[in-house]
């Protein structure tokens, strides 16, 4: 028990340096992924399949460039008396639709599910590891905080010995630590919101509102953005949400003082958005908003278009793909591809239920259990 103990102050120091001292305890946050919600959203009843326009895109992650799929498409091996545990990043909605598809799914192939609640506390998220480890769990979903936890996570599990499927946080240094890295094609997802704003709003000037940078989603949906949006649109500001509806409001009602002539809004998730759209108020018919997720309370808002476009992609489907994963380690397969990319999809007014669905049943689950990893370039 010393030597855990001082091994975790020893990986707490390095992850906390590597954040500048801790996460935020924000009640919100990330593709997140990407993500995800303030508030409280309800399950959405679409059992749509996952599809998109291909679109021209600036290149993928390093390991995301070429077709790939899972190990095996077909039903996971059994997870009968295996103990397997998901730390959870904090208690909002994304997070909570991951946290329910792991236990369905896990519960569907006879697992134990554990979830450990890290709420966006840095030293919780590497604490809640240990106490897996301790508990000798047979395998584990982490989805950090941001990337220097996931590496400090990566570590302990490694040598540890128990197969751990990561959540976003892909690095290829890390990714012989883990048995696959399962997240959204930021590069993809970025662009195709550039493109939709470039034929919305062919030319003038548009701003970002970013989820809370750390994690490289952010970073990287911004900057495929910029690269596709075009050049008669200028990004004139570019400012934190923090995944947060009432920051997000906050911050468009800067933007709009601060910049009369906006046009349009790249909000990087769909519950940041809710929280933009009535704070523009008398604007909100002028400006386009284009976000990202395929939340039920995004469709919604796509559905009566008050959200002009969407790339959505599932938490549930995430979930359930990553407990694939494990399922597939932990009886002798070796996993494929190292870094999975999430399946999904362009909502519009006109199609506002493409994307797959959140909702957590049997049906969405089993048919994640055999939905291939995304190529590149999804169709």
């Amino acid at each position: 028990m010393l030597l855990a103990g001082a091994l975790l102050a020893f990986v707490l120091a390095i992850a906390l340096a590597a954040c500048g001292g801790g996460s935020s305890s924000s009640s919100s946050e990330s593709s997140g992924s990407s993500e995800p919600a303030s508030s409280s959203s309800e399950p959405a009843s679409s059992s749509s399949e996952s599809s998109s326009e291909g679109s021209s895109t600036p290149a993928a992650e390093e390991t995301a460039g070429s077709p790939a799929t899972a190990s095996t498409t077909e039903n996971p091996p059994s997870l009968e008396g295996k103990k397997i545990a998901y730390i959870e990043t904090g208690p909002i909605p994304y997070y909570e639709y991951t946290k329910e598809s792991i236990e369905k799914a896990g519960e569907m192939l006879g697992a134990e599910v554990k979830v450990y609640n890290s709420n966006f506390e840095s030293q919780k998220e590497l604490a809640n590891v240990e106490a897996a480890i301790t508990e000798q769990v047979d395998g584990l979903v982490i989805e950090p905080y941001s990337a220097a936890l996931g590496k400090a996570s990566l570590r302990l599990t490694d040598r540890a010995e128990i197969p751990t499927v990561a959540l976003y946080a892909y690095s290829p240094e890390i990714e012989e630590e883990a048995v696959q890295f399962q997240q959204a094609n930021y590069p993809e997802s970025g662009c195709l919101v550039g493109e939709a704003m470039k034929e919305l709003v062919p030319s003038g000037e548009v701003a970002i509102i970013t989820g809370t940078p750390g994690r490289g989603e952010v970073e990287a949906f911004s900057k495929a953005f910029r690269e596709c949006v075009g050049n008669k649109v200028e990004v004139v500001a570019e400012v934190n949400g923090n995944w947060d509806r009432q920051t997000s409001a906050s911050a468009a009602q800067d933007l709009i003082t601060k910049y009369p002539n906006l046009k349009g809004i790249f909000v990087q998730n769909e519950d940041m958005a809710l929280g933009v759209i009535p704070a523009l108020g008398s604007k909100a018919s002028q400006i386009t908003i284009i976000s990202q997720n395929g939340s039920p309370e995004g469709e919604k808002a796509v559905e009566e278009g008050k959200i002009q476009a969407s790339v959505g992609w599932s938490p549930s489907a995430e979930g359930a793909m990553t407990v694939r994963a494990l399922a597939e380690s932990l009886s002798g397969v070796e996993v494929a591809p190292k870094l999975c990319l999430t399946p999904f999809a362009v909502d519009t007014p006109e199609e506002p239920h493409k994307s797959m669905p959140w909702e957590v049943t049997t049906q969405n689950i089993e048919t994640a259990f055999k939905t291939p990893c995304a190529e590149s370039k999804t169709k």
